[in-house]
């Protein structure tokens, strides 16, 4: 996964992720540049076409809990509640 990218981790095979070690430089690239947006849709997509639903909803709430709780990476809300939310099929 490009989760390194994003200044994210996977911490377990449930797909429970948390921040990298990179965390701080990454999410600041992440909220000034929108254009990865369609890049995590696109890898939310991918999962779960790829037998890999279960990892989806871990990092859609870890990308929320960012961006709504922390404030981290506040310029991603509305691409997670309009687009990243709907690409988890299961809804537990």
């Amino acid at each position: 996964m490009m989760l390194e990218f994003f200044g994210i981790k996977l911490i377990d095979k449930n797909g429970n992720v948390a921040r990298a070690v990179n965390w701080q430089e990454r999410f600041q690239h992440l909220n000034e540049s929108q254009h990865n947006y369609l890049r995590i849709t696109r890898i939310l997509k991918s999962l779960g076409e790829l037998g890999y639903e279960s990892f989806k909803s871990p990092l859609v709430k870890f990308i929320l809990h960012e961006a709504l709780v922390e404030n981290t990476i506040p310029n991603i809300k509305q691409s997670a509640l309009e687009y990243f939310v709907y690409t988890i099929r299961d809804r537990r």
